[in-house]
Parts: C-alpha cells; structure tokens; sequence
C-alpha cells in the first residue's frame, strides 16, 4: 500500500489527509505525520497502518485531557468520564491518566484538597455531603477520609450548621413562625440532615436555635 498523496485537511483543524493508492486513508495530526515519517511514496503495510492509527489517537486523547484540565483541576474519574465521552477506550484513557500524572498534570489527593476547601467556602454542608461528592467525583474512600480529616472538625462542622441554619430561619422566617417549635425544630433537623451533617449536630443545632 502506496501513500500516494498527502493534503491539509480541509474538514479537521490542524489535520492531514493521507491518500493510500489514490484513496483517502487517514487523517492524522501534523505531530503523527512527522513522528510517523510519512512522505508521498512510503509504502505501508497493514501493521503499520494501525499503529499510526494507534499513535495519532493517543496524542488527540492527551489533547483532549490536557485541554479539559486547563480550564480548572479534575479528578482521574472526569477524565475517564471525559475521554469515554469522546469515544476512546478505557484502556487508552488510563494510559493518558497515567501520562497526565507523570508530568504532575493529574493528582487525585490535590484535587480533592482544593475541591473540600472550595465547597467550605459556598455554602456550608456537613461531613457526610463532602464525603458525597468526593466518591461522587472518584475520589477513594480512604484519600477521601484522609482530607475531611484534615479540613473538618468537631468543631469547624457545629459551626458550619450554626451559620447554616441561622441563614435557614431567616430566609424562610414567614414559614417556620407559622409552626409550632416542635415542628420547626423538626423542619430545621431535617434541612440540616440534606446537607450533610449527622443527626447529632442536626439535633444540637436545632435545638437551640428554636430554644
């Protein structure tokens, strides 16, 4: 097989078609095309077709990651999520992971550092909630638990559904005189409860905001 012409690529930026006996073949990157040394003329067989193929698809996956980690941090899971999107394989996605932690583009324990430490800052929510989305962004139980260790105490949580749920009966005052305490300690228990913090704290709380 014959590369018998070599054209930028008018539909893809930055992109090359290569023409094998006269027949579009591929269409790889300008770093492909000169990694690979295709020149009109080379002869090809099928082995080396797809490891060009192999080659160009691992550096647009790497592409892809570098450019969706350099608007903010992510986590290993939103580029798995992210890569999987755009129809690369699980397996080629860990290799670019594993790339993306070699050169310190990807760290799990950092990203979830900054994730808590930004969460703590909007809107206050308990332990169990932080813990949630942790998991949720593919964080492991235990790196997950090393952080909420390092960010949240006893304290810094009771203090947390303080400020929480004085902001509650304030914005929501008409609704919660209309009830009486049980039932209004009952109500903020229950909000205290959605945001994350143990029924411990929900219950100290609420009693004695309503007291």
């Amino acid at each position: 097989m014959l590369i018998t012409k070599i054209l930028r690529s008018r539909r893809e930026r930055n992109k090359y078609e290569v023409f094998i006996d006269d027949k579009p073949g591929l269409c790889v990157s300008e770093s492909t095309l000169a990694k690979s040394g295709l020149y009109t003329g080379k002869d090809l067989d099928e082995r080396a077709i797809e490891r060009i193929v192999e080659a160009d698809s691992r550096e647009r996956a790497h592409q892809v990651a570098v450019n969706f980690i350099s608007y903010r941090p992510r986590s290993s899971k939103e580029i798995l999520d992210k890569l999987a999107h755009k129809g690369f394989t699980h397996e080629l996605s860990l290799e670019v992971i594993d790339q993306l932690k070699e050169l310190n583009l990807l760290n799990d324990l950092q990203f979830a550092r900054m994730f808590v430490r930004d969460k703590l800052r909007g809107k206050p929510m308990g332990r169990a909630m932080l813990r949630r989305k942790l998991l949720a962004k593919g964080i492991a139980f235990q790196m997950s638990e090393r952080v909420l260790k390092e960010y949240v105490t006893e304290e810094s949580e009771q203090e947390a559904a303080n400020t929480l749920a004085v902001r509650k009966m304030k914005m929501s005052r008409s609704r919660f005189s209309a009830l009486d305490p049980l039932a209004r300690q009952k109500r903020l228990i229950d909000y205290l409860l959605s945001r994350g913090f143990s029924q411990d704290i929900a219950y100290k709380t609420a009693r004695s905001i309503i007291q």
